[in-house]
């Protein structure tokens, strides 16, 4: 495929990133924090009706893509047309709410469901997308698999609730979870605009081009495990917060380390062989993505810090909003600051500074309210270590450039 059919396929896929992830993280955290807090009989309850929270604002935001098409578009792309966006519409709206299996799972105990329906979910996205692709039918047969999965996934969520749920309305309690959650979808709101951001700076300052688009959004990549893992983690540390804090720092200060062994060493060596790497797996016009994906390996070292998650298991979910303030605001600046000397690179920059920003006041303040050092829950011999290594490979990458 050519890099301006990538493009086009990046840009749909940052719009339903930018409609939906901010709402979809912000409840499921505040989820996964209330579930251990009720007594078993109101469990079953509360898992229906978290599904009905879904289907609502999944389906109001498939309305806002179709009945507001043409702002959508304008806003986050600056064109007035995408090709196959209303299947994509469709897609996003059965996607979002399968979700919730993975955290039904968590929250019930279930490992290995969780892992088996990861193999199927995302092992048939990789096929329903690739395919089409290589067999020549284009990326519109690529939709029409996609909206097949999306429906197989529905299958699957509505089968575990017909198993583990009570189909019962209850809207005092799912009120409840959404207010107690407002704090956290602002939170996200702050961090996933963050990200959007980027890619609208990218838009308004290269005019809506698809190639340049392309490049930067596979540039503007973490470690492809890192963000999954951490974010997998930090959700599946935070009934263990809610429920014996004690406990669950040695827990944390144990396990992100094994984090560390693995996803340390990943990021030092991709700083190394991008180069190379890039134009292998994509195409050569990706040799310009090798310098945003080098710094934006750099946000594993603020990413292997889970100050946020012990924060939120704690309930104290208002400062973590206001931080995310302080850190859009910070990458907004110095992301307009830096765009017009650096290019694209400066974005990368801002980004990587304002996550570095708010992870230091994170931690701040977790010690100075709560009185829990960062060394509590983080080896700070190995982290050190491993981040000077990281920050050196980074600079070296530079010289190899």
């Amino acid at each position: 495929m050519s890099t301006e059919e990538i493009g086009v396929y990046e840009m749909l896929l940052y719009i339903g990133f930018t409609l939906t992830t901010f709402w979809v993280t912000g409840l499921m955290q505040g989820f996964l924090a209330r579930y251990p807090q009720l007594p078993e009989a109101e469990r079953p309850v509360f898992l229906f009706n978290a599904y009905l929270v879904f289907l609502l604002a999944s389906s109001l935001v498939l309305a806002l893509l179709l009945w507001g098409k043409a702002g959508v578009l304008l806003v986050l792309t600056g064109q007035p047309e995408l090709p196959f966006y209303e299947l994509f519409a469709v897609f996003l709206w059965l996607n979002v709410p399968s979700y919730l299996v993975e955290n039904f799972y968590l929250v019930l105990r279930k490992p290995i469901a969780i892992f088996y329906f990861g193999l199927f979910a995302f092992g048939l996205q990789v096929l329903a997308v690739l395919a089409p692709v290589f067999l020549g039918f284009g990326l519109l047969w690529s939709f029409y698999a996609l909206i097949g999965l999306g429906i197989l996934k529905y299958i699957w969520l509505g089968v575990l609730l017909a198993r583990r749920s009570a189909l019962r309305l209850d809207m005092r309690m799912a009120l409840h979870w959404a207010s107690l959650s407002i704090p956290l979808v602002l939170y996200s709101l702050m961090g996933s605009f963050n990200q959007s951001f980027d890619n609208w700076l990218v838009n308004f300052q290269y005019k809506g081009d698809e190639q340049v688009f392309a490049i930067f959004r596979y540039g503007a990549r973490e470690l492809p495990l890192a963000l999954a893992l951490t974010n997998a983690f930090g959700s599946a540390m935070l009934p263990e917060v809610a429920a014996n804090l004690e406990a669950a720092l040695a827990a944390i200060r144990e396990k992100s380390l094994k984090l560390f062994h693995l996803l340390f060493p990943l990021s030092i060596l991709l700083a190394f062989t991008s180069r190379w790497l890039f134009p292998l797996v994509f195409n050569e016009d990706f040799s310009a993505s090798v310098l945003i994906f080098n710094i934006f390996l750099l946000v594993t070292v603020s990413r292997l810090v889970f100050s946020r998650t012990i924060l939120v298991g704690l309930n104290a979910n208002r400062v973590v909003f206001y931080i995310s303030l302080l850190e859009l605001a910070f990458n907004v600046a110095l992301s307009f600051a830096l765009v017009p000397w650096l290019g694209l690179a400066g974005i990368a920059i801002g980004t990587v500074a304002a996550h570095t920003l708010e992870k230091v006041l994170l931690c701040w303040y977790l010690y100075r309210k709560f009185g829990i050092g960062i060394g509590q829950y983080t080896d700070m011999r190995w982290y050190l270590g491993y981040s000077g290594m990281l920050v050196a490979g980074f600079v070296l990458s530079l010289g190899m450039g």
